[in-house]
């Protein structure tokens, strides 16, 4: 369940309570702070947190659309007060990489300094829009201007090479080339058919090799 209007306390315990009521629930398994919010401090959001973990409303915490310095400022505040920490960071990413300058407000996609920490910290990552909406195999779904550029390019080039030498899709070597990854991470999946949801779970039972890793992690500079 992610919080989706703010990080004060008021929201975050009003917004616990609707999806609990609304779900039929006693305890939510993951609760995202879903959007840094500049406004709020820290400590508030986190004290609100571990107000609900107590209660047993709460089980895990997890952080949404994060970049690093927030994530940082809360591990140190967790530590600090011994509070429940994030467990997890959930941002955009997938193999292509933005161009500079390019953004999606309000998501964030990950970037080198996130990888970082989430390295370090041994923090969780969950990756979403992984598969860019099937733009790596379906010609009609184009892939999107915040990734247009020669980088892009050879990778994609890099990525229908490598699929090929172990004889599966591109979605699936996205898929393995996540798990593989240092930090490894977690890509969250969707389907619209049995077929696309088989292709994801059989991407499971691919292993790239430590050449195949370092073409796809070097393509394009």
């Amino acid at each position: 369940q992610d919080i989706l209007a703010g990080l004060t306390p008021g929201l975050i315990e009003s917004d616990c309570e609707k999806t609990l009521k609304r779900l039929g629930l006693e305890t939510i398994d993951l609760f995202n702070a879903h959007v840094d919010d500049r406004n709020t401090p820290v400590e508030e959001t986190l004290e609100a947190i571990r107000r609900l973990v107590q209660a047993g409303k709460v089980r895990h915490v997890g952080a949404s659309n994060f970049s690093a310095r927030p994530q940082e400022d809360s591990r140190c505040a967790t530590q600090a007060n011994d509070w429940p920490a994030y467990c997890c960071v959930q941002q955009r990413y997938t193999y292509l990489r933005p161009r500079p300058g390019a953004g999606f407000d309000p998501q964030m996609a990950v970037n080198d300094d996130l990888l970082d920490f989430v390295r370090t910290q041994g923090t969780t990552l969950l990756a979403y829009s992984v598969l860019l909406s099937g733009a790596y195999t379906r010609p009609e779904r184009a892939v999107a201007d915040q990734y247009a550029g020669t980088d892009t390019d050879i990778r994609l080039v890099t990525l229908r090479d490598v699929a090929q030498e172990v004889n599966a899709s591109p979605n699936q070597i996205i898929l393995a080339w996540m798990q593989q990854s240092d930090p490894p991470v977690l890509p969250l999946i969707a389907a619209s058919t049995s077929q696309q949801l088989q292709e994801n779970i059989d991407a499971l039972d691919i292993t790239l090799s430590d050449d195949q890793m370092e073409r796809l992690n070097t393509a394009g500079g």
